[in-house]
């Protein structure tokens, strides 16, 4: 992928530049945990006290740090196309190695950059300390997930895990087919009846679509138009909305499908599936 690093010398250095009060930012909050009902209350009886007690025995909700690390994942999302080791530089100038809280926000770099990444079979994977090597096209979400960010190997130029992003939109996509399934429809104007019949909603008026797959006409064949967008089969999207044109999964529930036919239902329909127009 080829950059343009013009528009990346003149983009906006106030954005660009870390601020120097970036490690106050991150840490300066009050510490979580402490003062919880589990601590071990005082004995009534001084008889039955041990005779030997650690300071820390009664204490066992402990505070640990509560970093804000959000101007961070910002800062870095204002580096991208810029070489890693300048924007790493500029991390270390304002955030001290030697301090040990500071030290603590490097450590979370890693949960934000793939800094060192490697293709396995075909698949870029991130390379983390004492860890198995992780694809970046991972989808789970929490602790230990695939970096937002990673650095091109090739390039050594800070990206965006386009891999992530794709993944979570596909599992995004799958998750909402599958609720479709479970209450017959994506959204209110869509009752899917089988796999080539479905009734749809359109400006208030109800109509039963037949659906179809999308295939791949020859030239000799006529163009196939699709009944509800009343445009060619092949410039309907199939994921992504383009110009104000639905996509095939949000209106059919599945990209590969199209609208081969439509008619408006009769009374008798309408009753019979519980339905009725707006303008009746």
């Amino acid at each position: 992928m080829q950059w343009d690093m013009t528009h990346c010398r003149t983009f906006n250095e106030e954005i660009r530049i870390m601020r120097q009060d970036m490690y106050k930012v991150i840490v300066e909050r009050p510490r979580r945990g402490g003062c919880n009902r589990s601590d071990l209350r005082e004995p009534d009886d001084l008889e039955d006290s041990p005779r030997q007690e650690g300071l820390r025995r009664r204490h066992r909700s402990r505070k640990w740090l509560n970093e804000n690390l959000r101007p961070l994942e910002r800062f870095l999302a204002s580096q991208v196309g810029r070489p890693w080791d300048k924007v790493y530089s500029e991390i270390c100038a304002g955030i001290d190695r030697r301090n040990t809280v500071q030290q603590h926000i490097h450590q979370h770099l890693e949960d934000f950059v793939a800094v060192k990444v490697i293709e396995i079979d075909g698949t870029m994977h991130h390379v983390r300390r004492h860890w198995k090597p992780q694809p970046l096209n991972s989808t789970y979400v929490g602790y230990g997930s695939a970096p937002k960010f990673y650095v091109d190997p090739g390039t050594g130029l800070l990206l965006v895990n386009r891999w992530r992003n794709e993944a979570r939109r596909n599992l995004r996509d799958q998750r909402r087919i599958a609720h479709a399934e479970r209450h017959g429809g994506l959204r209110d104007g869509l009752r899917i009846l089988d796999a080539t019949q479905q009734l749809h909603r359109i400006e208030g008026v109800w109509y039963r679509v037949e659906v179809a797959p999308v295939r791949t006409a020859s030239a000799s064949e006529p163009v196939t138009v699709d009944a509800i967008r009343k445009i060619p089969v092949d410039q309907c999207p199939d994921h992504n909305d383009s110009k104000k044109i639905a996509r095939n999964l949000t209106l059919f529930g599945h990209a590969d499908l199209y609208a081969y036919s439509k008619r408006q239902l009769n009374a008798r329909e309408l009753r019979h599936y519980r339905l009725s127009n707006d303008n009746a």
